[in-house]
C-alpha cells in the first residue's frame, strides 16, 4: 500500500534535505579552504626564514651562528654541517634524522607527528670551510587538531541546525496552510452532512495571498451551486403542487369514464387513464415529499410504533402485486419490537422496500421481511431473491430517478425515486439504509435505526 506522506511533511524533509547539502558543501569547502590556508601560511613562514637565513650566507656574515641562535624571528630555523651535524639554531630531535633534500617545502610525519620541512644546502664561508644544510621546520599538529576539532563540532552542530531548521520550517508550513486544512474540513462537513450552506470561513485578519484567493473562489462557487440546488428543489415543489389538481382532475374523470364504459374497448382506455394516472400521482406525491426533506420542511411526528403491526401493513398493501408472480412472504419479525418514529413516514419506507423487492424478485420466488432490536439500534432487513443488482451500479441506486433496468422499471410503472425516498425518511429519522446485493441472486435492504 502506498504512503501516504502530506504536503506539509514532504516540504519539510525537502528542505531539511537541501539544508543539510549547502551546510555539508559550505563547511567542507570553508573547512579545507581554511586547512589549506593554514599549511600554505605555515610554509610561508618556513620559507620567509629559511630565506633569511640563507642570505646572511649570501653575504658572508661570519656571525651567521649567533644571529641563527639568538634571533627570536629564527626560532624554526637549524643549521647543520654537511655531515648533519647541528651547529646552531633550534634543534628538534623528531626530525634530526630526517635526510636533507634541497628542494621545495614537504610535509613529513614523524611517529605520529606532522612537520613542514624546508631544507637548503649553502657552501660555507671562505674562512670555515665545507658546507651546510639550513633546515626550516614547523610542526602542523596543532592545525590537524584544530581541523578535526572543527570537523567534530561541525559534525555536532549540523544536526543541530538541521533539527531546528527542520522544526521551524514544519511550524511556519504549518501555519502557512492553515487556510488548506480549513477549506478540506468544510469541504467534508459539506459531505458528510449533505449541507452545502456552508461555507469556507476567512478571518478578516487573513493574508490576502493565493490561498485567499482560492477560499473566496471556492465561497463564490459554492454560492453559485447552492442557488442551483435550491432552484432544482424550488422547482420540484411548485412542479409538483401545480399538476396536483390537473392529475387530480384528469383521475377523476378517468373514474368517472370508467364507470359509464360500455364496451371492453372504452373499458380498457379508461382503466389506462386511471392507472397511468394513479403512478403520476404518486410520483407527484413523492417529489413533494423529497422537495419538503430537502427544504427542511418535512416535520415528523414521533409516536410509538409497533413495527410488528407496521410489518403486516405493509405486506398487505403488496399482496395483490405478490400474487401475480405467485411471490410469497416470509416474515420474522421479533414481537413488542417498538420504536419511536413517524408511523406514515416509516411505512411508507418499508413499504417501497417490499415493493422493489416484489417487483424485482423472481417468479414464485420467496421475500423475507426480518426485524429485532439489540442494545444499540433496531434493524429491519427485506431480502428478496431476484436479479439483484450489479455492483458498479449499487452506489447509484440512491440517486433520484436513476433505474438500473429500464424496460423492467416500465413495465411496473416505477419512477425510480421510491429508494431515494427510503433513504431521505430514514435519515430523517436519524437512522440510515444499506445495501447488499449479488447479481443474479438477490438483494437485501437493511435499516437501522437508534434505540431510544
Amino acid at each position: 500500500m502506498k504512503r501516504v506522506t502530506s504536503i506539509k511533511t514532504r516540504i519539510t524533509i525537502w528542505y531539511t534535505s537541501l539544508m543539510f547539502v549547502i551546510i555539508a558543501v559550505v563547511l567542507s569547502l570553508v573547512g579545507t579552504l581554511s586547512y589549506q590556508f593554514s599549511i600554505n601560511s605555515i610554509e610561508k613562514d618556513v620559507v620567509l626564514q629559511v630565506s633569511q637565513v640563507s642570505e646572511r650566507f649570501i653575504f658572508r656574515r661570519s656571525n651567521i651562528f649567533q644571529a641563527v641562535d639568538s634571533n627570536k624571528h629564527f626560532k624554526n630555523v637549524s643549521i647543520y654541517n654537511s655531515d648533519g651535524e647541528h651547529i646552531a639554531g633550534q634543534y628538534i630531535y623528531d626530525i634530526a634524522n630526517i635526510p636533507f633534500r634541497d628542494g621545495p617545502p614537504r610535509r613529513e610525519s614523524v611517529e605520529g607527528k606532522e612537520y613542514i620541512i624546508y631544507d637548503v644546502r649553502k657552501p660555507a664561508p671562505p674562512d670555515i670551510g665545507g658546507g651546510f644544510w639550513i633546515r626550516g621546520s614547523e610542526s602542523v599538529n596543532s592545525t590537524v587538531l584544530l581541523g578535526r576539532s572543527a570537523f567534530t563540532v561541525i559534525l555536532i552542530i549540523i544536526p543541530l541546525i538541521l533539527l531546528l531548521t527542520a522544526i521551524g520550517g514544519y511550524i511556519i508550513t504549518k501555519k502557512a496552510f492553515l487556510p488548506i486544512n480549513n477549506i478540506i474540513r468544510t469541504a467534508r462537513n459539506i459531505c458528510s452532512e449533505n449541507d452545502v450552506r456552508q461555507r469556507i470561513q476567512i478571518s478578516p485578519l487573513t493574508k490576502k495571498d493565493e490561498l485567499y484567493d482560492l477560499s473566496v473562489t471556492l465561497n463564490t462557487m459554492l454560492d453559485k451551486i447552492e442557488n442551483l440546488i435550491m432552484q432544482e428543489k424550488q422547482f420540484s415543489s411548485d412542479a409538483s403542487h401545480e399538476l396536483r389538481t390537473p392529475i387530480s382532475v384528469i383521475l377523476s374523470q378517468g373514474e368517472y369514464l370508467l364507470d359509464i364504459a360500455d364496451t371492453d374497448k372504452e373499458k380498457e382506455l379508461a382503466l389506462n387513464i386511471v392507472d397511468k394516472a394513479n403512478q403520476v400521482s404518486k410520483l407527484v406525491s413523492e417529489l413533494l415529499l423529497l422537495a419538503r426533506i430537502d427544504q427542511n420542511r418535512q416535520k415528523i411526528k414521533t409516536e410509538k410504533v409497533d413495527l410488528s403491526a407496521l410489518t403486516d401493513i405493509a405486506v398487505d398493501s403488496v399482496k395483490e402485486l405478490a400474487d401475480k408472480k405467485n411471490i410469497s412472504f416470509i416474515t420474522d419479525v421479533d414481537e413488542d419490537i417498538i420504536v419511536n418514529a413517524d408511523e406514515p413516514l416509516l411505512l411508507s419506507a418499508i413499504t417501497n422496500l417490499i415493493t422493489n423487492a416484489v417487483k424485482y424478485g423472481k417468479e414464485s420466488g420467496t421475500v423475507k421481511i426480518t426485524a429485532f432490536k439489540d442494545e444499540s439500534s433496531t434493524k429491519i432487513t427485506v431480502r428478496d431473491d431476484g436479479i439483484g443488482i450489479p455492483k458498479d451500479k449499487l452506489e447509484k441506486i440512491w440517486e433520484r430517478f436513476y433505474r438500473t433496468d429500464d424496460v423492467r422499471n416500465d413495465e411496473y410503472g416505477s419512477s425510480g425515486l421510491g429508494l431515494s425516498v427510503v433513504k431521505s425518511i430514514i435519515e430523517l429519522h436519524g437512522g440510515k439504509v444499506s445495501v447488499r446485493s449479488e447479481f443474479g441472486k438477490g438483494t437485501e435492504f437493511t435499516i437501522t435505526l437508534k434505540t431510544n
